[in-house]
């Protein structure tokens, strides 16, 4: 399993340099996540996600652990569905309103 790091950085035509100066990720750091050699690295998840939310993919995908490159969005979904979503959310919110009390 290879992550996908360098390759969707590649097709964005982005330079480690360019990744780096946008996500404020140490170069040293990215050069090592696009080695695999990400292992041992402090906070390496919260890195992977950062990575993803700027390459716009799920983090999932980045890290090779599936084929699914496409992230959903509440936009994504279909009207009957977004209606759950959002009575899920707000039942959600009500929740943590009472454990406030």
């Amino acid at each position: 399993m290879q992550n996908r790091l360098k390759k969707l950085r590649l097709e964005k035509r982005l330079t480690l340099a360019d990744v780096q100066a946008k996500t404020n990720i140490d170069f040293k750091i990215l050069e090592n996540f696009e080695k695999g050699l990400e292992n041992g690295i402090p906070n390496s998840l919260a890195i992977w996600q950062k990575l993803a939310n700027f390459l716009e993919v799920p983090i999932e995908y980045l890290m090779g652990l599936n084929d699914d490159s496409k992230t959903l969005t509440v936009n994504d979904l279909n009207p009957a569905k977004e209606d759950a979503y959002e009575r899920i959310t707000d039942m959600l919110c009500e929740d943590e309103d009472d454990e406030d009390e």
